[in-house]
């Protein structure tokens, strides 16, 4: 039996960690959807709705962003770009993509949620 997707539902999910340079405690989650919000805007010249870029899980060190499968490639390079989320200096590293949370987490995330 084959599954037709319709096109633009394609969702995939990108996960990843937080490094803080200094010694903080965790992000909020409104900072860090104010944080994507700014650099979509700042590097795209839209907003995150636009793209289907949406933050679906997040801990404060790791989080999960949803996004089209097209835009994939555009996110990574959104997340990986931001060096500063409220005054703290930070880098961002990508985990891994997955078409589901539950495979994401399986493969790259193991016990983070």
């Amino acid at each position: 039996m084959s599954h037709i997707i319709k096109e633009g539902r394609r969702q995939r999910y990108i996960g990843f960690q937080i490094n803080i340079q200094t010694k903080q405690p965790p992000i909020d989650r409104s900072t860090m959807i104010a944080t994507l919000r700014q650099q979509c805007r700042r590097q795209f010249n839209t907003d995150c709705k636009m793209l289907g870029i949406y933050l679906t899980k997040f801990n404060g060190k790791q989080g999960i962003v949803r996004c089209s499968h097209r835009e994939k490639d555009r996110t990574i390079q959104m997340l990986t770009s931001i060096s500063k989320i409220a005054s703290y200096t930070v880098a961002i590293e990508t985990l891994g993509t997955s078409g589901t949370i539950k495979s994401l987490m399986k493969k790259h995330m193991v016990n983070t949620f």
